[in-house]
C-alpha cells in the first residue's frame, strides 16, 4: 500500500494538490479544451491564516470547488480568454433563421463594439456596472 501524500503540517492531500517548496499549494487539472492547467494559492483549507505579506485569496479547496462545478456545468474557467466582441460574433453566428434586417443591425452592434473599448474587454473582468454603463453610452 502506498503511502499518502501529506504536506508540511501533516494533512492529506488529495489528487492533484501539491504542495511546493515555498509552501504555496498548487492544483493541477485538465480543462474544456484538454489543456493542463495549475491554479495555486497560499492557504489549503478556508480556515488556514494566509502568510504574513500575501494578499488574501480562496483557499486552494475553495477554488479547486469552483472549477470542479465549471467543468460540471461546461462552463469555461476565467471566460476562456474571450473578449466582448468575440462572445457577440460567436453568439451571432450561432442564431440561424434570422431575417436580412435582424442580422444588419447584429452587424451594426458588432461594428460599435470593434470602436469601444468596452468591446475589447475579457468577459471575466466585465461587471455589470460597466454594461449598464455601455448601454446608457449607446442612447
Amino acid at each position: 500500500m502506498s503511502e499518502k501524500r501529506r504536506d508540511n503540517r501533516n494533512r492529506i492531500l488529495r489528487e492533484g494538490e501539491y504542495q511546493r517548496t515555498d509552501g504555496r499549494y498548487r492544483y493541477r487539472y485538465i480543462d474544456e479544451d484538454g489543456k493542463e492547467k495549475n491554479v495555486y494559492s497560499w492557504r489549503l483549507d478556508k480556515n488556514d491564516p494566509t502568510p504574513k505579506g500575501r494578499k488574501r485569496e480562496l483557499s486552494l479547496r475553495e477554488k479547486e470547488k469552483q472549477i470542479q462545478a465549471d467543468l460540471f456545468d461546461h462552463i469555461v474557467t476565467n471566460g476562456g480568454n474571450y473578449t466582448v466582441v468575440e462572445l457577440v460574433e460567436k453568439y451571432v453566428s450561432l442564431k440561424t433563421g434570422v431575417s436580412h434586417n435582424t442580422r444588419a443591425g447584429y452587424k451594426t452592434v458588432i461594428n460599435i463594439l470593434n470602436k469601444e473599448a468596452f468591446g475589447k474587454q475579457r468577459i471575466d473582468k466585465v461587471r455589470l456596472s460597466d454594461a449598464k454603463a455601455w448601454l446608457i453610452k449607446l442612447q
